[in-house]
């Protein structure tokens, strides 16, 4: 198999694959767009091989092997600062969510935590209250 065919396979598989992935809700857009312009660049340098010693000469580097790592690192590069700013965005959103449970939280405890009169019984009833014994100022409890 020739290189040309494998750079070709490559492609699709990849093109394939985060289709599959963005279809499946997996990943998401902003997050394939590095793999697609991967994707774009080993098909061009795939169709038209000069270019790779050409862009590798312009650079100053020698090998065009060379200059495929130098990419590939480039490319790793962007994709680490992209993700480290989307997990302090997700921190700083779970940080604040917490924050706001927490201030939520104490307000419904804080609402639940006053005393309220017991409810009032009819006049003249002798059902019992479903209130807790309260105690008697005399010191024994009174239901």
């Amino acid at each position: 198999m020739s290189g040309y065919l494998g750079a070709a396979m490559f492609v699709a598989a990849t093109l394939l694959l985060m289709f599959w992935l963005m279809r499946g809700r997996i990943l998401k857009e902003k997050f394939t767009l590095w793999w697609v312009l991967l994707a774009i660049g080993v098909t061009v340098f795939a169709v038209f091989p000069a270019l790779l010693p050409w862009f590798s000469g312009i650079l100053g580097i020698e090998t065009p092997s060379n200059f495929v790592f130098f990419i590939a690192s480039l490319m790793f590069l962007v994709l680490s600062v992209q993700f480290s700013v989307e997990l302090s965005r997700a921190d700083d959103r779970t940080r604040k969510l917490a924050e706001e449970i927490a201030i939520l939280r104490a307000q419904v405890e804080g609402s639940h935590a006053t005393p309220t009169d017991a409810p009032a019984r009819p006049h003249g009833s002798d059902e019992p209250s479903n209130a807790e014994p309260t105690e008697d100022p005399q010191g024994g409890k009174r239901g």
